[in-house]
């Protein structure tokens, strides 16, 4: 039989030996433990008492698989010593917090899983949250209910909403920025720039001496669609990398967090998504003057005329006539069943908007 001394050696090499060949996540068996040669001749029994003292030593936890086997998941050093100093009723509590890791939990299923009185259950928070062990957090789904995880852990994503949330609210400014830069840089890529004169027009101007200079202006830019087998459309990677190289967002955000931005524009009917031969990108339905301006407009005030609703030339012509968000255009052919001849709605646009 071996000695105590010769047991608390044994468990020191095996836990070092765990802790280099293996993920501090992994969940040990009695097979992993013999294969790292440590336990002489595979001894189960005396593998079970040096198991026991890493167990006793807060340095091995029991665990339970999905298969109901018993199996041991290690400890660090560092939470096993906070487990020392803690008493019974503490020790359970921090055990079952730590094992919902990022995710957090309900206070009160901390008190069904521990089975601990109210009292007690409150009296072993507020220790360990006073040792910084433990940490409340706000749930954006479930706001009313008190949660609590690990002190050292960022709270996951469904904990905090992601990025689009700040302290537990929606941030609309945050979004409606980066959004509408999202939108800019698709419509950037989506339209062709006609070059005009390098974009500038002469005036002829007369100066306080008399003389007559020819003076320089912007002109209105012009964009045309591009053909429809054009494949520089940009994807949900192209427009991730431009927004976390744009610096218009503190944080660096991931391809899931554009994704929701790019499907609420596509919802607004600002981008339109296209299936490609090299996969899924998105083209602008307005051209980068026509969201310049759109974002630059400053929001009306109460009991202000929004003016026209629809003004001729601002956009394009797929995007004023009836004939863009019809959903029988793909149906639409001249002398067809569905035609522009018959269309109910093409000649009093014309009429109305373009004075024929």
């Amino acid at each position: 039989m071996a000695s105590e001394p010769r047991i608390g050696e044994l468990a020191t090499q095996l836990y070092d030996a765990c802790l280099s060949s293996y993920d501090t996540n992994h969940l040990f068996y009695q097979q992993d433990f013999f294969s790292l040669d440590i336990i002489p001749k595979s001894d189960p029994q005396l593998l079970l008492k040096v198991t026991q003292r890493l167990v006793d030593q807060k340095l091995l936890r029991l665990h339970q698989d999905k298969n109901e086997r018993l199996a041991w998941k290690l400890i660090s050093r560092e939470d096993a010593d906070k487990l020392q100093n803690l008493s019974a009723d503490e020790g359970l509590v921090y055990n079952v917090i730590h094992s919902t890791a990022r995710s957090g939990i309900w206070v009160r299923a901390i008190q069904t899983r521990t089975n601990l009185h109210k009292s007690i259950l409150d009296r072993c928070l507020k220790s360990l949250e006073g040792k910084n062990y433990i940490k409340s957090v706000h749930n954006v789904k479930y706001p009313t209910r008190k949660m609590y995880m690990l002190a050292g852990l960022a709270p996951s994503e469904d904990i905090t909403g992601g990025a689009w949330f700040t302290d537990g609210v929606l941030d609309a400014n945050f979004i409606n920025s980066v959004a509408g830069y999202i939108e800019y840089t698709v419509s950037r890529k989506s339209w062709f720039e006609v070059p005009t004169d390098r974009g500038r027009t002469a005036k002829r101007i007369k100066t306080a001496t008399g003389k007559a200079e020819v003076k320089s202006e912007n002109a209105q830019k012009t964009y045309l669609p591009y053909p429809f087998n054009y494949e520089g459309y940009p994807t949900v990677q192209t427009i991730t990398t431009a927004v976390n190289e744009s610096g218009i967002t503190p944080v660096r955000l991931g391809e899931e967090s554009i994704i929701q931005l790019i499907q609420m524009l596509c919802f607004d009917k600002k981008l339109v998504e296209l299936n490609l031969k090299n996969g899924t990108a998105y083209k602008s339905v307005k051209n980068p003057e026509a969201v310049k301006e759109k974002q630059s407009r400053k929001p009306l005030t109460e009991g202000e005329d929004p003016g026209p609703i629809n003004e001729p030339g601002k956009n394009n012509g797929m995007t004023e006539s009836p004939c863009g968000p019809c959903p029988s255009f793909r149906l639409c052919s001249p002398g067809g069943a569905i035609s522009p001849e018959t269309c109910e709605y093409f000649d009093p646009w014309m009429e109305k908007n373009l004075a024929f």
